[in-house]
């Protein structure tokens, strides 16, 4: 992997940690993992660090000095033997090695001139199941900042369940860095024998998720007579197979991976599912109807196409109904907005009344699809997870956003329609009205003189007729005929411009209503589910780029 590529890889991780961090999730793991990377790559020098991992008695010490072929590290009968890690390292790059192998931490080195390992530096490890407990605390240290592990078994404990669950399997990531030696071939029997055991071995490493590793069967400190076993296999395998600039920079990569992998499965992005949301859209088309239904209804929507209706006949009768008309229009206007305000189902302004919402409905009938949809989406939510969604879960937050939500819609559903509707016809029909009221009071007016005339026995001149149909009588009766079909006219010229207004703002406030609930109702899952998505892309970036 070129050294470029590697940095695409270690910022691949940083935007994962960003996307995250954004859900809520620890990413101090991966911020570990960044900042060791960088450590890693700071430290000059072609070398690698492989350690000899193992269990008490494996024979990691004998394991170093058979390839050593010298003593290094002081092997004996009393068990723990090696008490610190002690390092093997090319004489010419011991120097160079110091300050990478202190940050390992590592202090005991022996250096070498052996030309076959001159881009090697060999750690021998502690016991991880030593008595003392320095000892694995130790092995924990140094494991993660190692480029590759030579794990060293008993051939009678090869199956361990503390090598397997404690180191393998969380480290199965690492395991193209991973060498398996099997020492003591002297006690294992023939060649049958061996090969059943490398045959056991290899499948218990597939079950932690390590496959095609290679196997050596050694023996480290022979007894009289025998042989070292597939010993320079090993050597040569060192030597020969593993790059040091490749060992260090996809060692570092599958670091990068697993963090980011790990990231991905807290927020429940793993496996074949990844891209599924965490509420299905039935579940979600279902909470934003409900939810607008109760929106709808705390608003009172029929209630605002109400108020139209009699805000539109009241203009109507301002304008068209003659002097009684503003009369009643100004009746109804004191009845609309008397002392129980612009809430009052009386009311006469839709634009007060559908403002005025909060003062005659509650949210809980809102409130509940929405919690209900969340309580759900905390159901579904990964454990690392459930947190963040429980904290957009709070009635009271829910409340307090859906009342915003309702209250920016109301606002935008009405404010283009705070005036009434006007009409021309109007005002000629209280043209017409007035002269028709003028009519039949001069009427009335002409049959009270005649009657006061007739009670002073005074002289009458005849009354003028039309066929036969007194005029005062015509003037009265003609003009409550004509004032009634003016009234119908003008009352249905209202209904219809109230029906247009009605529809208008209506219209607009049902649709701001449900874009602003809708939106209120989306929108935290909607965050929630863009971070998640961010995250999968940015995991599929971090992929590619490592």
């Amino acid at each position: 992997m070129p050294q470029r590529d590697l940095g695409s890889c270690l910022e691949g991780l940083e935007r994962v940690a960003e996307a995250a961090e954004r859900l809520g999730l620890d990413t101090g793991k991966a911020t570990e993992t960044l900042a060791a990377a960088r450590a890693r790559l700071g430290f000059p020098g072609t070398a690698f660090v492989l350690a000899l991992a193992g269990g008490t008695g494996a024979g990691k010490s004998s394991l170093l000095n058979a390839l050593a072929g010298r003593e290094v590290s002081r092997q004996g009968a009393t068990r723990p033997v090696t008490d610190e890690p002690v390092a093997w390292v090319p004489a010419d790059a011991a120097a160079e090695l110091g300050p990478l192998l202190r940050w390992v931490g590592v202090d005991k080195v022996v250096s070498h001139h052996d030309p076959r390992f001159t881009d090697l530096c060999l750690l021998d490890l502690p016991d991880y199941d030593s008595v003392e407990r320095r000892h694995r605390a130790t092995v924990d240290q140094v494991l993660p900042r190692v480029d590759a592990v030579c794990w060293v078994l008993d051939p009678e404990k090869y199956n361990d369940r503390v090598l397997h669950e404690d180191y393998l399997q969380p480290l199965a990531h690492h395991a193209d860095r991973a060498v398996f030696v099997v020492n003591r071939r002297d006690v294992i029997g023939d060649r049958q024998q061996v090969a059943e055991l490398t045959a056991d071995l290899r499948r218990t490493l597939e079950t932690d998720g390590i496959h095609g590793r290679p196997v050596f069967v050694v023996s480290a400190d022979p007894p009289d007579g025998a042989g070292h076993g597939e010993l320079e296999d090993l050597r040569a395998w060192l030597s020969e197979r593993l790059q040091a600039k490749a060992v260090v920079t996809e060692r570092l990569a599958a670091d990068c991976r697993q963090r980011a992998v790990e990231l991905a499965r807290l927020a429940g992005l793993d496996g074949q599912d990844a891209g599924r949301p965490l509420v299905g859209d039935r579940a979600r088309r279902d909470a934003r109807e409900r939810a607008v239904a109760a929106a709808r209804s705390a608003v009172d929507v029929e209630g605002v196409r109400r108020a139209c209706r009699r805000r539109t006949l009241a203009e109507a009768r301002a304008a068209g109904a003659g002097p009684m008309g503003r009369l009643l229009a100004v009746v109804a206007r004191a009845r609309g907005a008397g002392e129980r305000g612009p809430g009052s189902a009386r009311s006469i302004d839709p634009v007060a009344y559908a403002r005025a919402w909060p003062g005659r409905s509650t949210l809980s009938r809102t409130v509940n699809p929405v919690h209900d949809l969340l309580r759900r989406a905390v159901t579904a939510a990964p454990p690392a997870l459930r947190a963040e969604v429980m904290g957009l879960a709070k009635p009271d937050r829910l409340e307090e956003r859906l009342t915003n939500a309702i209250d920016l819609a109301v606002a935008r559903g009405t404010v283009d329609h705070a005036r009434p509707p006007r009409s021309l016809l109007w005002p000629v029909i209280g043209v017409l009205q007035t002269l028709v009221t003028v009519a039949v009071a001069a009427g009335l007016l002409w049959y009270l003189t005649l009657y006061l005339a007739g009670r002073a026995q005074a002289d009458l001149p005849d009354l003028p007729t039309f066929r036969d149909v007194p005029a005062p009588l015509l003037l009265v009766v003609g003009g409550v005929l004509v004032g009634w079909l003016l009234a119908r006219l003008l009352g249905a010229s209202a209904r219809r411009a109230g029906r247009r207004w009605a529809d208008r703002l209506t219209g607009d406030l049902d649709g701001a209503v449900t874009r602003e609930v809708e939106a209120a109702i989306s929108e935290p899952l909607a965050e929630l589910e863009a971070a998640r998505s961010e995250l999968l892309v940015r995991l599929s970036d971090l992929r590619a780029s490592c």
